[in-house]
C-alpha cells in the first residue's frame, strides 16, 4: 500500500476538525459543571452535617474522585477552543505560557487524584469517628455500595422500608412511618 491512500484516508476535513474540537470544549464545560455540581451537592455537605452532629452523614466515597477533575477539565477545555480556532491539534510551543499551564494542570490533576483525594477520605473518615460515629451498612441503598452512612446514635441505624427526600430513611413502627432527617437541621 502506498503512503498517498494512507495519509487520504486518515485526513479530516479542517471544517470536520474545528466541529469535533467544539464537540469536544462543550462536553469539557458540561464534565466541569457537572463535577463541581456533584462536589457541590454530595461531598460539601457532609462537612456541615458533621459540624452540625447531624444523626446521619452520608459519605458517597467515589465523588471525592471528582477533585482532580477541575484542573484536567480547565486545561481541556482552552485546548478544545484552540484547537478549533487555528485548525490544528493543541500543541504548545516548547517554554509558552500555554505548555508551562498544560503541565501545571497535568500536575495537578494527578497530584490531586494521588495524595489529596486518598487523605480527604482518610481525614473525613477520622473526624466521622472522633466526633464518635459508627458506620452503618443497613442504611445502605440497593445498588449505593461507593458510598457509606455513618450514624452517631445507634437508634438511627436500622433497615428502612423506604427513603425520602434526600436520602432519609423511613421505616413503619406499628402504624407510624418514622423518618430521620438525616442534614442535622
Amino acid at each position: 500500500m502506498n503512503n498517498k491512500s494512507c495519509v487520504s484516508a486518515h485526513s479530516m476535513s479542517p471544517l470536520a476538525f474545528r466541529l469535533g474540537a467544539l464537540a469536544f470544549a462543550f462536553f469539557m464545560i458540561l464534565t466541569g459543571f457537572f463535577s463541581l455540581y456533584w462536589l457541590y451537592e454530595h461531598v460539601l455537605p457532609i462537612y456541615g452535617r458533621i459540624y452540625r452532629n447531624a444523626p446521619v452523614v452520608e459519605t458517597p466515597y467515589l465523588a471525592f474522585g471528582l477533585l482532580m477533575a477541575p484542573p484536567i477539565v480547565l486545561i481541556g477545555i482552552i485546548g478544545a477552543f484552540i484547537a478549533a480556532w487555528t485548525g490544528k491539534k493543541f500543541d504548545p510551543p516548547k517554554n509558552s505560557f500555554l505548555l508551562r499551564l498544560q503541565t501545571l494542570m497535568l500536575y495537578l490533576c494527578f497530584k490531586t487524584i494521588i495524595y489529596i483525594v486518598p487523605a480527604t477520605m482518610i481525614l473525613t473518615t477520622l473526624t466521622l469517628l472522633y466526633k464518635d460515629y459508627t458506620s452503618c451498612p443497613k442504611l445502605l441503598i440497593s445498588g449505593s455500595a461507593w458510598q457509606l452512612f455513618w450514624v452517631n446514635d445507634e437508634n438511627a441505624c436500622f433497615k428502612p422500608t423506604r427513603y425520602i427526600n434526600d436520602h432519609w430513611p423511613c421505616k413503619m413502627i406499628g402504624e407510624q412511618e418514622v423518618c430521620i432527617q438525616v442534614d442535622g437541621r
